[in-house]
């Protein structure tokens, strides 16, 4: 009897603690579950708004687009702007970067100096770039020199199609001149008397032929020679309108960041707005690199608020090319 009062002593004990046990897990459990589910509502509060703060970032990006596309159209033409497009993305922690593609992208040399011939900057006629020194274009000076590129790239190319034309003529006839004399000197050798008079008159109105040809040939190198000089200026001139284009588009960029860039709210201070301008670098290879400007946002703040002029704002951009 003492023994099976033992037992069920023991039992009762053994029930309980399995009952606490399993009532300390169930708790656990639903701590866990009401823990889970608070992150899960924490993170999607969050992710919503991130994704709020990202969408008028984005709305700002656009504008900003708008704003530098609206303010690179030419004075003279106001439906034609100094670019053709403009792409612009967020990287979080790092900031803006807007890839801005010239109007000179692209097109044909004779399209890139009617853009170009003149562009005046932002309603004024001179340009200021801030490197190591000043740099001065007078737009006044070189008005008429930018009307003349146009004419003179026409003439350049039809007078090259026309002189390679008259070079194969000359070279074809020479040849055929050259043969015909082979041809008579090989019969005189084997002719009659009577028959080596008039292949002699024939040799003798080639060679008149050969000697005309000839004086042709020199008329053309004088050509050929004044085409080249005609070459080198138009590339002097050329190089002249790519630097005064891509010189406006950069300051003009510049102006436009220092003027509107304090719409770009969404962006932190800590961070960054960079400039891609394609093709506006030295030449390499086959085409030409990009120029990359790098500004803080604060820059561009104190810019803003009269802080920083548009000349010292572009003096303290990280520059370099790529």
């Amino acid at each position: 009897m003492m023994k099976l009062t033992s037992l069920i002593v023991k039992a009762k004990t053994q029930y309980s603690v399995v009952k606490v046990t399993s009532s300390i897990k169930v708790k656990s459990k639903i701590t866990a579950k009401v823990a889970l589910l608070g992150s899960a509502l924490l993170l999607a509060f969050s992710a919503q708004a991130a994704e709020k703060n990202y969408d008028n970032l984005h709305k700002q990006l656009n504008i900003m687009n708008d704003i530098m596309m609206s303010s690179a159209k030419t004075p003279q033409n106001s439906g034609q702007s100094l670019i053709r497009s403009i792409d612009s993305v967020y990287l979080q922690g790092q900031g803006a970067i807007f890839t801005i593609n010239s109007a000179h992208g692209g097109s044909s040399h004779r399209q890139f100096f009617q853009m170009v011939a003149p562009v005046p900057f932002v309603g004024i006629d001179q340009i200021v770039i801030a490197n190591d020194e000043d740099f001065v274009i007078e737009f006044s000076e070189h008005e008429d020199e930018f009307e003349r590129v146009i004419e003179v790239f026409e003439q350049q190319r039809e007078g090259a199609r026309e002189l390679r034309s008259e070079q194969r003529e000359i070279a074809y006839e020479m040849r055929d001149i050259t043969r015909q004399q082979k041809d008579i000197e090989y019969q005189l050798q084997r002719a009659e008397k009577n028959a080596k008079a008039e292949l002699n008159t024939e040799l003798k109105k080639l060679e008149k032929e050969r000697v005309t040809l000839k004086e042709d040939k020199v008329q053309l190198d004088k050509k050929a020679t004044k085409l080249n000089k005609q070459r080198k200026q138009q590339k002097v001139a050329q190089s002249k309108a790519r630097t005064a284009h891509f010189s406006a588009l950069n300051n003009t960029l510049v102006e436009t960041l220092c003027l509107y860039g304090n719409g770009l709210q969404a962006i932190p201070n800590k961070e960054h707005v960079s400039l891609i301008i394609k093709g506006a670098g030295s030449k390499h290879s086959r085409g030409y690199k990009d120029q990359i400007l790098v500004f803080t946002k604060k820059d561009i703040n104190a810019c803003a608020n009269s802080k920083l002029t548009a000349k010292k704002l572009l003096a303290k951009a990280d520059q370099y090319q790529f």
